[in-house]
């Protein structure tokens, strides 16, 4: 008997006894269901951090100074000398103020930067320009402002000439960041920018602790952290001084915590699949005590213990894939729905994810029916022949 003959009696056999094949199923359908919908849900959340941290910006280096050492110049200077991996600093300093317009006033972020702020923090413009060299020497009282400031604070006027007043000093807005988290409050899109060289005038201090490096490429972030920690050493009198981190290390810590969550979700869901497994065992127990005679006959006529492990095999292999293309199903359905309610977004699993379970529970049925196969093997012809 060849595959094929011995495919279409498992076929048979699952149509024959519905009940019980989809009693047996059942494990392995809620096995393969619950791998795919907790690992895609996983994923997509781990995907919504990355994505979130991409619109803050990729590549970025921060620097945080506990000692007042004025590094805005030569740090400048330092990045501007080695642009084969980096490609600015600016600094990076913040205060919360009020910003009045006309009879509007918002509470805001206000952010002290120079002409590379936009790139070091990853910023397009929807509208007018961004802050040059100019503006920053001649200490231009000129502003960016972010979307959630144009959007209440201006509606559909545009707002690009128009004039914002700062702790009592009036600002020309010369540009509006494009928003990247759709103008939500305490994001970055809610925030204005003016020059660094004007903090003394609006803060009453002059010092920048603050800075922000952007590197060219993630492989390019790490030399640049040695060879601004070379560079900073020397001007701090002790090391502890000055912190320079960046988040791509937090992104790659934060992708290897969420593989191995996965990892560990997907083990205790697949934890299912075994006892589906178990299920798979015993009914073909059953089956071979109730075809102990057709199994003597095809034994009488030839038939090899190969033979009759293969027909068996195949059966249970049939019943485990049926079971798993079910639980392929109930996995698109529970990702989608899981996905919803938690990250409000249509999750869809991988094909590595679906095809992995799927061939694992083919596997895990043909392993956990192998021993009731080999029991079937065994038989002697004229002792099954005999049975009832």
């Amino acid at each position: 008997m060849n595959f094929h003959q011995s495919f279409l009696m498992a076929i048979k056999s699952v149509l024959n006894n519905k009940m019980r094949s989809f009693l047996t199923m059942l494990g392995i359908i809620i096995g393969v269901s619950s791998v795919i919908t907790l690992v895609s849900v996983i994923q997509g959340m781990q995907k919504s951090v990355m994505n979130q941290f991409e619109k803050m910006g990729k590549n970025k280096i921060v620097i945080n100074c506990n000692e007042s050492v004025d590094l805005t110049s030569d740090l400048y200077t330092f990045c501007a000398s080695h642009s084969e991996y980096i490609d600015g600093v600016s600094p990076d300093q913040s205060m919360q103020y009020k910003v009045r317009y006309k009879t509007k006033t918002l509470d805001t972020n206000v952010f002290f930067g120079n002409d590379k702020y936009a790139v070091c923090n990853n910023f397009t413009l929807s509208n007018g320009r961004k802050l040059s060299y100019t503006d920053i020497k001649n200490r231009v009282k000129v502003a960016i402002i972010g979307e959630r400031i144009r959007k209440e604070m201006f509606g559909f006027e545009n707002p690009v000439g128009k004039k914002l007043a700062i702790k009592g000093q009036t600002f020309t807005v010369i540009g509006v960041f494009e928003g990247k988290f759709d103008g939500v409050q305490y994001s970055q899109d809610d925030m204005v920018l003016v020059p660094y060289t004007l903090i003394g005038s609006i803060t009453g201090f002059k010092n920048i602790n603050i800075y922000t490096v952007k590197a060219k490429s993630s492989k390019a972030t790490k030399t640049a952290i040695d060879k601004l920690t070379e560079f900073l050493k020397p001007k701090f009198r002790r090391p502890e001084n000055f912190g320079i981190y960046s988040d791509n290390q937090w992104m790659e810590e934060n992708n290897k915590s969420m593989k191995m969550f996965s990892l560990v979700v997907g083990g205790i869901a697949g934890i299912s699949l075994l006892v589906g497994g178990i299920g798979i065992m015993n009914i073909m127990l059953v089956s071979v005590s109730e075809r102990t005679r057709e199994i003597g006959i095809r034994m009488a006529i030839g038939a090899g213990r190969r033979d009759i492990i293969s027909q068996f095999l195949i059966e249970s292999g049939t019943i485990s894939a049926c079971g798993g293309v079910v639980g392929i199903a109930f996995g698109f359905l529970g990702s989608a729905l899981l996905g919803a309610v938690t990250l409000k977004t249509l999750v869809i699993p991988s094909m590595t994810i679906v095809t992995g379970a799927f061939w694992f529970s083919v596997a895990l049925g043909m392993f956990f029916g192998f021993y009731p196969a080999n029991k079937a093997s065994k038989l002697q012809p004229v002792e099954a022949l005999r049975a009832q």
